[in-house]
């Protein structure tokens, strides 16, 4: 289904407008999923203060709807939330570790959390292949002052809101693991920073074959 939408997307859509009428379309999706998420986690255990999400993934969904709601093309919230985004949502759709909290793939907390990581990551994806976000190096800054962000939120939630955890502070994303905070904080950075890199690359490339098609014809033409 997700593929069927690219290739629509990419054969239909021809104007800015419409790109970005379906862009906030999808946002105003993402934002009731994350929304529905919260709150099905605030009813099952009877804790309203659990509607601020506390997970990477959790707020990388609330950050990029409301991104893609209130901001425009390629803004600066994107070359932030999309790395930290694709990668949460791209981890949930091959190992969905929470399924097995209810008997039913229908229990609100599941089925919600399913839907809210799988259209964060299928939403980058669309938004990179249509260029609606584009990474560059340029824009290196967003990353780590975006994650500063993320986890002065965390510290707030334990020390404000009294939460046991928050953005994987005191425990790591996988058990007994090496997986703390900082270590995927640290390979998130490097494998951005190479994603930007090999984007760059390729579209001063692009950029310098076109210029030499160009300038070929026209030589063409003057002989």
């Amino acid at each position: 289904m997700a593929i069927a939408a690219i290739v629509l997307i990419l054969k239909y859509v021809k104007t800015e407008k419409t790109l970005s009428m379906i862009m906030r379309i999808i946002g105003g999706v993402l934002f009731i999923c994350i929304l529905w998420n919260r709150i099905s986690i605030c009813v099952s255990h009877k804790n309203a203060l659990l509607l601020i999400p506390d997970t990477f993934c959790g707020i990388s969904s609330l950050i990029l709807s409301l991104a893609l709601l209130l901001g425009k093309r390629d803004n600066i919230v994107f070359h932030f939330i999309c790395y930290l985004g694709f990668i949460g949502g791209l981890i949930v759709v091959v190992y969905p570790d929470f399924i097995g909290q209810a008997s039913s793939i229908f229990y609100p907390d599941t089925i919600s959390g399913l839907l809210h990581h799988s259209i964060m990551f299928y939403t980058i994806l669309i938004m990179t292949i249509t260029k609606y976000f584009v990474p560059t190096i340029k824009k290196w800054y967003a990353l780590p002052l975006g994650l500063c962000c993320v986890m002065t939120l965390g510290i707030f939630e334990i020390t404000v809101l009294d939460s046991n955890d928050a953005m994987q502070i005191f425990n790591p994303l996988l058990p007994d693991t090496i997986f703390t905070w900082w270590f995927c904080g640290i390979l998130l950075l490097v494998f951005s920073y190479l994603v930007m890199v090999v984007f760059e690359y390729f579209n001063v490339w692009k950029k310098q074959s076109g210029s030499d098609n160009i300038k070929t014809e026209t030589e063409e033409k003057t002989l």
